[in-house]
């Protein structure tokens, strides 16, 4: 189940103004001190749209490579996991911890799109990244 598309962006007040008149509904605007950014979420009927923007200075100029992505839900995370690992996909991130406490990993797509894969909320959620 696509989760939500990610971008990034220097002026999220624009930008949630604009979806807005889509019938958007922010459900987060919020500060991430540690990574130095601002995540604005907004909900639409069938989807989420995520942006970033720096909190602070200038936009970067090679932002993470993990901010403009496509997430994806899934049942079988292990099972997903271990086939692209034998297709021989590139992995840009390997499994660690959504800020929501799921296992999740990041791949590219044949085009060199970041792709999220998320575990389901199905799967019981451990203290420590386990396979």
């Amino acid at each position: 189940m696509l989760k939500h598309v990610s971008f990034i962006t220097t002026d999220a007040d624009r930008l949630m103004a604009f979806y807005l008149l889509l019938e958007g509904q922010i459900t987060k605007d919020e500060t991430h001190p540690e990574e130095k950014l601002r995540r604005v979420v907004l909900q639409f009927e069938g989807g989420t749209l995520q942006f970033f923007q720096p909190a602070e200075g200038p936009f970067p100029t090679q932002p993470a490579n993990w901010m403009e992505h496509i997430a994806f839900i899934v049942d079988d995370f292990d099972g997903i996991h271990d086939r692209l690992k034998e297709q021989g996909v590139v992995f840009s991130r390997e499994i660690t911890r959504s800020p929501s406490g799921k296992r999740m990993f990041f791949v590219l797509d044949p085009d060199g799109r970041q792709l999220e894969i998320l575990e389901s909320s199905g799967r019981k959620i451990l203290a420590s990244v386990e396979r």
